[in-house]
């Protein structure tokens, strides 16, 4: 197995989810119906499905970055976007993330983040 490569999410709008993701992080969309849209960033498939209740209660998504410079990159970008950012990127080597989160049309919990080495 080399990784996950998909993730399906009920939504009670899988066409402004998918604009947000889209618009927010570069999602590519490969496919829509009326049942729901299907994403692509670097080989990930992250797919909304038509639902009366979006899936959301306790789940979060992490987008990975390669420094905690990106943290900050992504968090000013996405402020000057207009996109509401749950709280300012925080942590630091000393406690060995720094992270950021926004939360989408569904009300889930989007993070970027970055790992300090051990």
């Amino acid at each position: 197995m080399r990784g996950i490569g998909q993730l399906a999410l009920h939504s009670t709008d899988p066409g402004r989810a998918a604009e947000f993701y889209e618009s927010a992080f570069g999602f590519r969309r490969r496919a829509a119906d009326d049942g729901g849209v299907d994403l692509e960033l670097g080989g990930f498939e992250l797919s909304f499905r038509r639902a009366e209740r979006a899936a959301r209660d306790g789940m979060q998504i992490g987008f990975r970055v390669d420094t905690a410079s990106e943290v900050d990159g992504w968090a000013q970008d996405l402020a000057l976007r207009g996109f509401a950012l749950v709280g300012p990127p925080s942590g630091d080597r000393y406690e060995g993330t720094r992270s950021f989160r926004v939360a989408d049309p569904d009300g889930r919990q989007v993070a970027i983040f970055f790992h300090y080495p051990a």
